[in-house]
Parts: structure tokens; sequence; C-alpha cells
């Protein structure tokens, strides 16, 4: 899908300042950068573009991140985004409540709900990363995804019927298969690029960053061209 973003000069279509943001339902990091994320977008005013990532190729279940290894990790979450996590998620940490992780299923999800009710990915995906982290809710849950999706007036029949459709989910692979091929040998989640005058897409944030830093690179990159982005505090495949 081609950037929204697109403007007229002399009659021709040129593009403008506009953000990608690469991100994905489970990736915790992700949860902790959308405070950064909403900052920006009131900072700047760019259209943004959102790609569902792959982080969980394989189905896993919620239980593998319960271990003592993972209730750390989540406390350096907090403590470096200042975002919480909430009880539910612990309580869907523990073996006897797994619930299912599918990042294919869950870009299924979005794609069908901005097919349905276009114009807000960005809050679609927020809406069911905090689901997810802030409220331990099952995100593959047709409950849950139902309560989610009528915020955008959107009613359960509809959204099972599109997410049952072969090209939502033909979409939903295309999503992927781009941010893949955008991410090249540096897949981490999140993702951002800034997208300057001339078209050219510029990585301003390459894992979770606080709002100064990614404001340094941005305005570095639509003023030199620079990109300099660091990864660090980031979901990848491994």
């Amino acid at each position: 899908m081609p950037f929204a973003s697109m403007g007229r000069e002399n009659g021709k279509r040129c593009p403008v300042r506009s953000f990608l943001l690469i991100t994905d339902v489970f990736c915790p990091w992700c949860y902790g950068f959308a405070p950064v994320m909403r900052r920006l977008l009131a900072s700047y005013g760019f259209p943004v573009r959102v790609l569902c990532g792959n982080l969980v190729d394989e189905p896993m279940q919620s239980a593998v991140m319960g271990d003592p290894k993972g209730l750390a990790f989540f406390r350096r979450l907090v403590e470096t985004t200042g975002r919480p996590v909430g009880d539910g998620l612990y309580n869907i940490l523990r073996k006897e409540n797994s619930i299912l992780m599918d990042s294919t299923k869950a870009a299924i999800l979005l794609r069908a709900l901005k097919k349905l009710a276009p114009g807000a990915a960005l809050e679609q995906m927020e809406a069911f990363q905090d689901a997810f982290y802030a409220e331990g809710h099952d995100v593959l849950s047709a409950d849950v995804q139902t309560a989610v999706a009528a915020r955008w007036g959107v009613d359960a029949h509809a959204l099972a019927e599109a997410m049952a459709s072969p090209s939502v989910a033909a979409d939903a692979q295309k999503d992927m298969d781009e941010a893949e091929e955008i991410l090249g040998d540096f897949v981490v989640y999140p993702t951002l690029y800034v997208r300057d005058d001339s078209g050219t897409l510029h990585a301003v944030a390459r894992g979770y960053a606080p709002y100064e830093t990614v404001v340094e690179k941005i305005d570095a990159a639509l003023s030199s061209g620079q990109e300099a982005a660091v990864s660090a505090n980031a979901c990848g495949p491994d």
C-alpha cells in the first residue's frame, strides 16, 4: 500500500514527510514505545503508516515469558519506558492461564480492522497492545477482538467475515513481507522511519528510544539526510 501522504506540485504527485512504523501486537518494547510515538505525532503532525511485523512467527504460549528471566525483563521494561504492565499480564504468564501468541493471526486481525475502519491503524494497533500488556487479555479471542473493534463501530459479524476473507489474509501477508523487506537484515521491533521531502526513508528508532533521542534523529534526517539510528531495547526474531 502506498503512503497516504502524497501532495501535488505543479500538477504532479509528490511525496511529503511522513512516518512509517513497523511494530507487532506482541512486542513489549512496541507497547512501551507507544507514548513516544504519540508525542512525535503531536510534535510533527506527520501522517503515519503502520506495518505489522512477524515477531512471533511460530505460535507460542504466553507462559514462556513467565520464568524468572522473563519477569526480570518486564521489570526492566517498566523502568526503561515508564509504562506499567498490568496484573492481568502476570496472570497470563502463569502456565495454568497461558494464552496463544501468533503474529500472523494478529496481522490478519489488524488488516481486517484497517479495512473496516480505515484511518486509525496506529490507534488500533495500540489498543490491542494495551489489551495484551496492560490488561492481560487474549487478543486472539473473538470476544476481546469484538470489544476492541466496537470502538470504531465495527460489529462482530463484520469483523469475523473480514478476518475469514482470503484477500484480507493475503494483504496481511503482504504487509508482513513488506515490513521484512524494508527491515532487511536488521529485524527489530519497533522500528520507526521518517520519510523526507525526496521520499527517502530514514530509520530514526530501532527498538525503544526516548522521545528526545528520536527527535534528534528525525531532525538530523530531515535537515541533512543523516541516518544514525541505534538498536537497543528491541524485540527481534531471536
